[in-house]
């Protein structure tokens, strides 16, 4: 059985929508405020279900 895990979106788009910078993004990804999903070597994906949890967190 699969997870359904959304659209996945990549760093950049993350970063844009969050507008924080690159940097800021990885500390977020070494502190555990969001889960990145590993599709190959190369490329990283966050779900938005992720994004949104962040958000909510966020705003509180």
């Amino acid at each position: 059985m699969s997870k359904r895990i959304g659209n996945l979106l990549t760093i950049r788009e993350v970063i844009q929508i969050l507008r924080i910078s690159e940097p800021t993004f990885y500390r977020y990804v070494r502190a555990g405020k969001i889960k990145t999903i590993k599709i190959s070597r190369k490329n990283t994906r966050i779900s938005e279900k992720e994004l949104n949890k962040l958000l909510k967190r966020q705003t509180k």
